[in-house]
């Protein structure tokens, strides 16, 4: 039988006026995403608040799924069977193209689960009862379970066919991809901030990735760990940038000055790096600063803190993560992919030459003193002239 996709979309079916763009923008991603993964261009054809894409005989599922579990906007997905609108004819489609593991493993329970046309004489219920009862006569040997069954046999009638599926499978959600502009995100190899650029990336924004390193006074794993994150945070977008800016020297200079209290390096630190991050919005023309900062979680993300340092910033910063526990966020970390990288031990520019206690309430105008001391101007040129760009 006629194999395709059945895409349903989600959030941007809400858009009112502006749902033709966000709908142009999903399909673009899609076909996009699909000519790089199987060489080919596809038709899509989009109908009743669906994209319908034809399928190739021999299509491989499991590479499907992987590529459109990374194309955010999509709600969900089925690959359908191409049916009749007849019922009679439809169940004996449904019949003959069962899964064999679906009889093989004895499901005990299953429903039908049908969309209608207005053209059909039926309306959804009386349908999903027709055609279970015929199932039944045919010899499915299970019980109906309308909530939670083993087993559901969607069926959705439009275009005058009759499209079927035993499988519907979740999609990425959020909105089209790079439909919100640039954002500019600071990343480590921590387990944080990846899911914090993720989160963003989900709503639409297209992220340039900005790593701040120590070396030479750390080793290069840290970069190469950072690398590997942003090449798995690539998949979901098109054209990313990651800027790889030198901080150890600003480290060892704020460390080693002695008008600068110990306890408040770490937030020098942070603003120095938000300093350097605005430039490069500028520079990219994004729209404001990402961040995996979390409430209260370490020293320099309580209140207070995060007040002093975000003081040095005249554009929008976000913090998606900074309301979420931090099971949460490795459980996002787990999906996506980032977390089994993240984990493994390396010596990030965040802990170097940090101090014993940092201070907790800090106030911006007591930094500002520290800071006067400080060739600020010069050290944000050099480290943004030193600074290596990555594109994929």
């Amino acid at each position: 039988m006629k194999r395709c996709l059945l895409v349903h979309y989600g959030e941007i079916g809400l858009k009112l006026g502006n749902k033709d763009y966000f709908v142009s923008r999903l399909m673009r991603n899609i076909k996009t995403k699909f000519k790089e993964s199987f060489e080919r261009n596809f038709f899509i054809e989009h109908t009743l608040d669906r994209f319908l894409i034809p399928l190739e005989d021999d299509f491989d599922e499991d590479k499907y799924i992987s590529v459109l579990n990374k194309i955010f906007g999509i709600k969900n997905f089925s690959f359908v069977f191409v049916g009749s609108t007849d019922i009679e004819k439809l169940v004996e489609e449904i019949w003959t193209n069962l899964p064999e593991e679906i009889c093989e493993e004895k499901t005990k329970t299953f429903r039908v689960k049908v969309k209608r046309s207005m053209k059909m004489p039926l309306n959804s219920m009386e349908m999903e009862r027709k055609i279970g009862a015929l199932l039944l006569e045919r010899g499915l040997d299970m019980k109906v379970k309308l909530k939670n069954p083993d087993f559901v046999v969607t069926v959705e009638f439009f275009n005058e066919h009759g499209y079927f599926a035993f499988k519907k499978h979740g999609g990425a959600g959020g909105l089209s991809s790079g439909t919100q502009g640039k954002l500019v995100a600071t990343i480590s190899a921590g387990i944080d901030s990846p899911v914090a650029a993720y989160r963003m990336m989900r709503r639409g924004a297209r992220i340039i990735f900005v790593h701040f390193h120590g070396y030479p006074y750390t080793d290069k794993d840290e970069m190469e760990q950072v690398k590997e994150l942003v090449q798995i945070l690539s998949k979901y977008q098109e054209g990313t940038k990651l800027y790889l800016v030198p901080f150890g020297f600003i480290q060892k200079s704020i460390s080693t000055n002695l008008e600068v209290p110990a306890r408040m390096r770490t937030l020098l630190y942070r603003r120095m790096m938000l300093r350097i991050a605005e430039k490069i919005c500028f520079k990219e023309r994004a729209k404001g600063i990402v961040t995996g900062d979390n409430f209260g979680q370490v020293a320099s993300q309580t209140p207070e803190n995060i007040f002093a340092i975000h003081d040095v910033t005249t554009i929008p910063l976000f913090q998606p993560l900074i309301g979420d526990d931090k099971e949460e966020i490795i459980e996002i970390a787990k999906k996506i992919g980032t977390f089994e990288i993240s984990k493994l031990p390396c010596k990030e520019s965040c802990t170097m030459f940090m101090p014993r206690s940092p201070e907790l309430r800090a106030n911006a105008r007591d930094l500002l003193k520290y800071e006067e001391s400080l060739p600020i101007d010069e050290w944000m040129q050099k480290a943004l002239k030193e600074s290596e760009l990555e594109l994929s």
